[in-house]
């Protein structure tokens, strides 16, 4: 008797730990079933329903952005546990939870952004329509971990064929209406991902750089590095078969004329900071790649250059490439209705 007693108060203690441990771990947050067990019973879903509950509470109350991020790390801590790996069962669980209690939060302001980290950082199909939302999100910053989330449940929604479907063509819609270019620059790269590519995909990237170096010919350029990712990411459809018709193979190469001239037009100048010059000469050799690229040429390659190359000899390899001063380039070759850059505003004066 007195040997049950002494097991049934260690058993006891043993449970009180795990509950002080989980307080520890997670503030007052109700205890979770343990996540590598396999297929949650319904008392565990009730569990689970309560701990996302409580840090959905937590982060629509909180006061300040540490709070929120707190409660977000707190509420995502047991599906990055090392000792006891969530199983795909507690993971879509948990996920439907989220879903349940955090898209709402992508419609305020205040928590929206975290939300959306939240959400994008699960990787389970259980998010595809919150990340959805968050993609149409006012917030660049959200619509950002709305494409960075797709990126991480394209791979398990291609066996669910018509929601994979659905999933790709929620991204294309987004990346087509994208104004910011670094969210383009997400968008593209998680469509990259994809074999085949989505249809379209070399356009939707073109007018995004088209869209990213509206204003280069008023103001120094201050997002070099993210419209040469976007080139980057232009090449890499083109040269993995992502069609354009005529009409928009001129329009592409248009524009990265302009990316190259204007660039090279700074960079010359001696207009560009430390961080901007080292983004100029990517972002001139990505446009000239995507060039190529588009026309399966070599036309428009910067032989012989690099990032440490003298400037003036930059610009006047890209003047031979985009045109310049009246004078055809590469381009107006094989485009001659394609316009010869101008000088741009800035240094109109000087």
């Amino acid at each position: 008797m007195m040997v049950k007693r002494q097991k049934s108060l260690v058993l006891s203690l043993l449970g009180s730990a795990g509950l002080l441990l989980t307080q520890l771990a997670y503030g007052a947050a109700p205890p979770l079933p343990l996540p590598s067990r396999g297929t949650p019973t319904a008392s565990d879903q009730a569990k689970i329903a309560a701990f996302v509950q409580y840090y959905a509470q937590q982060m629509s109350a909180a006061a300040h952005r540490s709070d929120m991020v707190r409660a977000r790390r707190r509420l995502l801590a047991p599906l990055q546990s090392t000792t006891n790996p969530p199983s795909a069962e507690f993971t879509y669980d948990f996920g439907t939870q989220v879903a349940n209690d955090f898209t709402s939060l992508l419609s305020n302001k205040k928590t929206a952004l975290n939300a959306a980290i939240t959400i994008g950082s699960i990787g389970d199909i259980s998010m595809q329509a919150p990340l959805q939302t968050a993609l149409t999100n006012a917030n660049p910053a959200v619509r950002y971990w709305g494409a960075k989330g797709m990126g991480h449940i394209f791979t398990p929604l291609m066996s669910i064929g018509p929601a994979y479907q659905q999933a790709v063509a929620a991204v294309q819609q987004a990346l087509a209406a994208e104004s910011d270019p670094l969210v383009a620059e997400e968008m593209s790269k998680v469509l990259l991902t994809q074999n085949p590519l989505p249809t379209g995909l070399a356009n939707l990237i073109s007018n995004a750089i088209a869209r990213g170096i509206v204003g280069y010919d008023d103001v120094v350029p201050n997002n070099l590095d993210i419209t040469s990712g976007l080139a980057a990411n232009l090449a890499d459809a083109a040269r993995r078969g992502s069609t354009l018709t005529d009409t928009q193979k001129a329009e592409a190469i248009n524009t990265l004329s302009i990316l190259m001239s204007d660039t090279a037009q700074y960079l010359s100048a001696g207009l560009l900071d430390r961080k901007q010059k080292l983004s100029a000469f990517s972002a001139i050799n990505n446009a000239a790649d995507a060039m190529n690229a588009i026309t399966g040429t070599t036309n428009f390659s910067l032989t012989g250059l690099n990032a440490q190359s003298d400037p003036a000899a930059i610009l006047l390899a890209v003047n031979g490439i985009t045109g310049a001063q009246g004078q055809p380039g590469a381009v107006q070759k094989l485009f001659p209705k394609i316009v010869i850059p101008h000088r741009i505003s800035a240094l109109q004066t000087r």
